[in-house]
């Protein structure tokens, strides 16, 4: 297996349990009509604008004003230690993640062939220095290549993998190389030996043949981008740019074959071929070869590169992708090095060649909003340039007042009325149709749903997607809930691990707690755990508040005799004013290994001889409601019990929902509690699995 191809292997193994805070919702339909959500980016003189308000704001669909019915800022987290990172524990959990507004999507794309030697080992250093600087904690990224199939993009938070790759397999490059990675395009030249008619043949048809895999791969990236979320991905192109090709009638012109291709030379190596059902097979009969080989010579020769070219800007324009060239080759003179394995072509050719790479490169960045990075010997000052570019952003979101399901383009416009101010947005979005609304449903009932069309409220399917961890064994779990200005922590070793003789003898934790945005210092809380004590169970802090917003848990558990910690790190949201419920629930059990008390777990996995108790902050007012649902998110016909409860000691109200699992079967679960107020809706939605 290639080293480039192990990117996204190494990926999917990097990625580890951990617990998945509920992202913004993004549906796409709503009541029939078409939420459409905008991102906008706003400078002056350069820098970013933050204190933009909603009425500063104009939206105008297809010539037509808009009504802003949602406002959010967004400010992306700073870059944090690869093991601080938290990471999605399913391709369910990754997708989530990615819709989550306060993540970016970022995507590496190494067009491997289109890249000389001397460019992929000039790009290790600045590429790693931009991925550490831009790359956010909550950010996600993957790597693709023209090999890869854009359905086996792995989107994870760590770069390690990504960085390691880039240093340790610098070599990647293959412009200009004797040799290929590719058997087709030795087969290739076998078929067309480098004399008489067929001269420079072989050449042309492999120049030709990896731009046009080069350029489906970045359509099939386009396409499943565009799925993932609406809004924007940014793509960082590793390439040297292209030479776009047009119809060749010198290229599809009658060649006579010579005799000497009829048959193979004794002790020539036998080619590589494609049998009739398209697989690689060594050998074979030369006529077999041949003619595949003039199929494809035919197939290239009427290929007009500069027409896909145009269209892969539309779609990346429509889908909200923006494409970062970077040559990392900075500033040359020739296209071709001189004394090159290619064929050398007059200095004028050379220089047209060039000039049309740049162009290329150029207008893909020029058409899609984003930044080109071409003849700059100095790649740190426009590295800058994209991490600036790349910053805070605005999320808008409105109902369009076009209620039509006609597909068609609508085109956006938004402009800001502060004087001096730039913005940048998605041009425009694709309208659902009839048959895309038919298929969501059909889709949703055959719980195939594709992203973005599911009907599943997204708290629920966060629920469900946080069992992960329950499904296996392991260490340490953790779970919290954050209230009115404090954070409640449980965690739980596995009783496996506490059977380990280095376990018993007590253990030492370590709680730390840092506010995203750094509304507040970042505090440490440590914590001893006795011998043959499993669960730590923590509230922060004391004798304090702790301003709204998101915080980033690590928790820390090493045996008493022992240097070697477990780790694990968890995201909670402390909510603002007027919230109605906290943010998660503390759950706990009562069975037969428990008496008649209710002991706290992180654990999510549950016998029918259990109960399962949640207490989840009550911050205002409000009817409350619990219900239990199956994985479809179909109610189920089970109470449960709910009341209220008041801490004395701390003077805090908790929404209490017990339920018996007598009755049910092995499966999943969600516990979904709702309160509502003066039309405000919220809920909280705990997943749980019964097990044998």
């Amino acid at each position: 297996m290639k080293p480039l191809q192990l990117v996204a292997l190494a990926l999917a193994a990097g990625i580890t349990a951990a617990s998945a805070q509920e992202p913004s919702p993004t549906p796409r339909f709503r009541g029939g009509a078409n939420l459409v959500r905008v991102d906008a980016y706003v400078t002056a003189d350069g820098q970013p604008l933050a204190d933009l308000r909603a009425d500063d704001f104009e939206v105008v669909e297809d010539g037509v004003p808009q009504q802003i019915e949602s406002f959010e800022f967004i400010r992306p987290r700073p870059p944090a230690p690869q093991s601080a990172r938290v990471e999605p524990n399913t391709v369910a959990a990754s997708r989530a993640m990615a819709t989550d507004a306060d993540s970016r999507v970022f995507v590496l794309f190494m067009d491997v062939r289109h890249v000389s030697l001397s460019g992929s080992f000039r790009a290790q250093v600045p590429v790693t220095r931009l991925l550490d600087r831009v790359i956010g904690q909550d950010d996600l990224v993957g790597v693709m290549t023209p090999d890869m199939s854009a359905r086996n993009l792995t989107l994870a938070r760590r770069t390690a993998t990504i960085e390691g790759l880039l240093q340790d397999h610098w070599y990647w490059g293959e412009r200009g190389r004797l040799g290929t990675t590719d058997p087709r395009e030795e087969e290739i030249r076998l078929c067309y030996p480098d004399a008489d008619e067929s001269a420079g043949i072989a050449e042309e048809i492999i120049r030709r043949r990896r731009l046009k895999a080069t350029l489906d791969a970045l359509e099939d990236l386009i396409q499943h981008l565009e799925d993932v979320r609406e809004e924007r991905k940014f793509v960082l192109l590793l390439t040297e740019g292209w030479v776009l090709f047009r119809n060749s009638d010198q290229l599809a012109r009658p060649i006579r074959r010579g005799a000497e291709r009829d048959a193979w030379a004794p002790g020539r190596p036998e080619p590589v071929g494609v049998d009739p059902q398209g697989g690689l097979r060594v050998g074979g009969r030369f006529e077999d070869r041949y003619e595949s080989c003039e199929r494809e010579r035919s197939l290239l020769a009427f290929l007009n590169a500069q027409v896909e070219f145009n269209q892969l800007l539309q779609r990346a324009n429509r889908a909200n992708v923006s494409f970062y060239p970077i040559d990392a080759r900075g500033l040359v003179v020739f296209d071709q090095p001189v004394g090159g394995p290619e064929r050398q072509v007059p200095p004028d050719v050379d220089a047209r060649n060039l000039l049309e790479r740049r162009a290329t490169m150029q207008d893909l960045a020029s058409a899609t909003d984003g930044i080109a990075i071409v003849a700059d010997n100095d790649l740190d000052r426009p590295l800058a340039r994209i991490l600036a570019d790349t910053a805070s952003y605005y999320l808008l979101g409105y109902y369009s007042s076009n209620t039509r399901l006609d597909g068609r383009f609508r085109r956006i416009s938004v402009r800001v009325k502060r004087p001096g101010a730039e913005v940048r947005a998605r041009p425009g979005y694709l309208a659902p149709t009839e048959a895309e609304m038919a298929s969501a449903r059909v889709d949703a009932l055959m719980n195939g749903a594709p992203p973005g069309h599911s009907t599943l409220p997204r708290s629920l399917a966060v629920a469900l997607d946080s069992l992960a961890p329950a499904r296996g064994t392991l260490p340490l779990r953790a779970q919290a809930a954050g209230g009115a200005g404090a954070i409640w922590v449980t965690a739980e070793l596995d009783a496996a691990t506490l059977r380990q003789a280095e376990w018993q003898g007590g253990v030492r934790a370590r709680v730390s707690y840092e506010h995203e945005r750094g509304a507040v210092p970042a505090s440490v809380a440590n914590v001893t755990l006795d011998p043959g004590q499993r669960t730590l169970s923590i509230m922060h802090p004391e004798g304090t508040v702790l301003p709204p917003g998101r915080y980033v848990i690590r928790l820390q558990l090493a045996p008493a005799a022992s240097r070697t910690p477990l780790q694990t790190t968890l995201d909670v949201i402390v909510p603002g004013e007027g919230a109605l419920l906290g943010s998660g629930a503390l759950a706990s059990r009562r069975g037969p290994t428990t008496g008649l008390n209710y002991v706290p777990t992180a654990d999510a996995r549950f016998r029918r001889t259990e109960r399962i108790r949640l207490q989840i902050p009550k911050l205002g007012a409000g009817t409350l409601t619990a219900r239990l649902l199956n994985r479809e998110a179909q109610p189920l016909p089970l109470p449960v019990t709910l009341a209220e409860r008041l801490d004395q000691t701390l003077q805090v109200k908790f929404v209490v929902a017990d339920l018996t699992l007598a009755p049910l079967a092995q499966g999943e679960y969600v516990i979904e509690v709702a309160a509502e107020h003066n039309g405000r809706q919220e809920s909280v939605a705990y997943g749980f699995r019964i097990v044998p």
